[in-house]
């Protein structure tokens, strides 16, 4: 019985996230409107999806930046942990699946090696916010976003004017997409 019980559980957590990361915007989102302030930092939780060519990779996740200190862990849909980067005092420390842990200063390529992909995480904080980088030129804007750095950054949904709460960020075979809970 308690077995049955379980996979009760599990069909339907699987299902609710499945609706997340299958959604498909029927009605266009707001019309990108820079927000007036952003946090340096945060708190914040969420599901993400992360499509290649070759695999995807969905989950969940925490982000947690102060000041010169910044956590971002990833979880399967049932809890177990992924991945965890660290980043304290400019030293990146990713710690893998299997509860490996590698360290360097250069956090690309510690995620490009262990984890097959890289998040821009030097971006990514002001993207989540809704604004693009203040010293890099925007190359274009877009109705949803903008795209800077060669990346496609598009706003799905806001939970308010300065918090988006669906954000897709797409360069070259890589989709990175963000359900925040703020």
């Amino acid at each position: 019985m308690k077995q049955i019980i379980l996979l009760i559980g599990v069909a339907i957590a699987v299902m609710s996230c499945a609706s997340f990361y299958d959604v498909n915007v029927t009605t266009p989102p707001k019309t990108y409107v820079k927000p007036l302030t952003i946090d340096q930092n945060f708190d914040i939780s969420g599901r993400f999806i992360i499509k290649q060519e070759s695999k995807n990779n969905y989950g969940n996740f925490t982000w947690v930046r102060n000041n010169d200190y910044e956590q971002l862990n990833f979880t399967t849909p049932i809890g177990q942990t992924v991945a965890r980067i660290t980043i304290e005092s400019s030293l990146a420390t990713l710690t893998t699946q299997d509860n490996k842990t590698f360290s360097g200063d250069d956090l690309d390529d510690l995620m490009d090696d262990k984890l097959g992909f890289v998040l821009p995480l030097n971006y990514l904080h002001y993207w989540i916010q809704g604004v693009n980088l203040p010293n890099e030129p925007v190359e274009s804007k877009l109705d949803n976003g903008f795209m800077q750095l060669g990346w496609k950054v598009n706003y799905l949904e806001w939970t308010d004017p300065n918090h988006p709460k669906i954000v897709e960020c797409t360069k070259d075979d890589l989709t990175i997409k963000l359900l925040i809970n703020w």
